[in-house]
């Protein structure tokens, strides 16, 4: 987590007095930059845009969208819940545009933060809110003078909490002028492109705070390594799954998908792969395997710009695999996920699974409710009561070298992580197989899981021998 910066900016000056060169760029570079946008705007045809959109060229859009991402780190050190929410929601919106920000959203934008700003005067939200706001009434704008004082803001906001360096305004300009020219490609392409490296720009920025002791945390959001045995649910695990609703806006309608900015999506701008950030949605749901996000309303009832809300309704599942990932996958997303759980919805037969990812932004929540054998770990080395030595693997499956066989209750355990347990573990092992049998516990699972299988198909389903 970012820690509040323990001084308030002065939201009635644009840049600080001791920071010619920054002043300077406010003054000329942005005069210049404006001039490159509008340049590249006319090679693509002028200034007009799509039906029901910005008049201000979507390059310009752009440009505008990565001077909003990069503040992220800000957003995320200085705003209450509330700005983050509306920064990153309105910042979206000029990405799913490609930087065309339709009329509503910019009218939406404007009102709300408007009030927030009232709401937050003489407040950092208030300059979060004021930031975000100009961006959208330059969107509005044929013209470039609007365009300009976002940039002072936002030079403002940059140079405020920047570290003391004669270099920053060069530097600055410089990068700005090389997001500019990568506008000269598709507008897909070039969102793409910009977001990924305004994402990054911002990451380096925020460092640089770190390093200067403004904010008291690495930009990046730190990777979680789950350790070997410590997976926090195994195949066979019995739980239930929820994820609350979050508002998001539908980016593509065609005949068979509804596609729609995905809310938690991190990018990763260290990532060989560049994602647009959406996920599409079934028309028709039965065309398609279970997953658990669905849509209010349905992919049937949503058309191209429409607001709607991605979610899990709490719903009971189980974990049918699960995969580790050492390095860990590079998929265009931060963080980089160490491990995967694929899940079915109860009563369902060993079907086309869905994956869940353990360690990404969405806010799932998953609560265990059975685990067969939860005495026992993967590997777990018992001896049974026949006298024979077995090997465990989850979720009740024992295996004499090669051949799965069934253990005779009660089980004593003999080595665990290659080493002899400790007498806690044995006493466990001992206590919950000291009575029942070994068909009685897949019986339990059978039961809770509502699988319609015997307990021989429900074994064989799991061996992957």
């Amino acid at each position: 987590m970012f820690k509040r910066p323990k001084r308030r900016l002065d939201t009635s000056k644009r840049v600080r007095p001791d920071r010619p060169r920054v002043e300077n760029w406010v003054n000329r570079g942005c005069r210049a930059q404006l001039g490159m946008v509008h340049c590249s705007a006319r090679s693509y045809g002028g200034c007009g845009g799509m039906p029901g959109t910005t008049p201000l060229p979507w390059q310009a859009g752009l440009w505008v969208a990565g001077c909003l991402e990069r503040l992220a780190p800000y957003v995320r050190a200085c705003g209450t819940p509330r700005a983050a929410a509306f920064y990153r929601d309105s910042v979206d919106a000029f990405w799913t545009g490609h930087g065309e920000l339709a009329a509503p959203d910019a009218e939406r934008i404007v009102a709300v933060g408007a009030k927030l700003s009232d709401l937050y005067e003489d407040s950092i939200e208030a300059q979060i809110f004021g930031v975000v706001v100009g961006a959208a009434e330059a969107a509005r704008q044929p013209t470039a003078e609007p365009m300009e004082q976002l940039a002072a803001w936002t030079v403002s906001l940059w140079s405020e909490l920047g570290p003391d360096d004669d270099d920053w305004g060069d530097r600055e300009a410089q990068a700005q002028r090389d997001t500019l020219a990568m506008t000269q490609q598709r507008p897909a392409e070039a969102a793409a492109e910009i977001r990924i490296v305004s994402a990054r720009l911002g990451a380096e920025w925020a460092a640089g705070l770190a390093d200067h002791g403004l904010l008291n945390a690495d930009p990046k959001r730190p990777e979680i390594v789950i350790p070997p045995h410590d997976l926090p649910y195994r195949v066979g695990d019995v739980v239930t799954v929820s994820c609350p609703w979050t508002p998001t806006v539908t980016t593509r309608r065609g005949r068979y998908h509804a596609a729609v900015r995905w809310p938690w999506a991190i990018l990763d701008p260290d990532s060989r792969y560049r994602p647009s950030g959406t996920f599409a949605f079934p028309v028709d749901e039965s065309t398609e395997p279970w997953w658990p996000y669905q849509l209010r309303p349905p992919a049937a009832e949503l058309d191209e710009g429409d607001r709607c809300a991605v979610g899990i309704p709490p719903i009971r599942c189980y974990v049918v695999r699960y995969r580790r990932y050492d390095p860990p996958m590079d998929d265009g997303f931060l963080p980089r996920c160490t491990a995967r759980i694929a899940l079915l919805p109860i009563g369902s037969g060993y079907a086309d699974a869905a994956d869940v990812w353990l360690e990404r932004a969405e806010p799932i929540e998953m609560k265990l409710l059975h685990r067969p054998y939860g005495a026992l770990r993967s590997g777990d080395v018992v001896d049974d009561a026949d006298g024979r030595r077995l090997q465990f693997v989850p979720p009740f499956l024992f295996y004499a070298d090669a051949d799965r066989v069934r253990p005779a209750w009660p089980l004593a355990l003999v080595r665990r992580n290659g080493a002899t347990p400790s007498p806690d573990a044995v006493d466990a092992v001992a206590t919950t197989t000291a009575y029942g049998s070994h068909p009685d516990e897949i019986e339990r699972w059978l039961a809770l899981s509502e699988v319609p299988y015997t307990a021989a198909v429900a074994e064989e389903l799991f061996d992957e021998t």
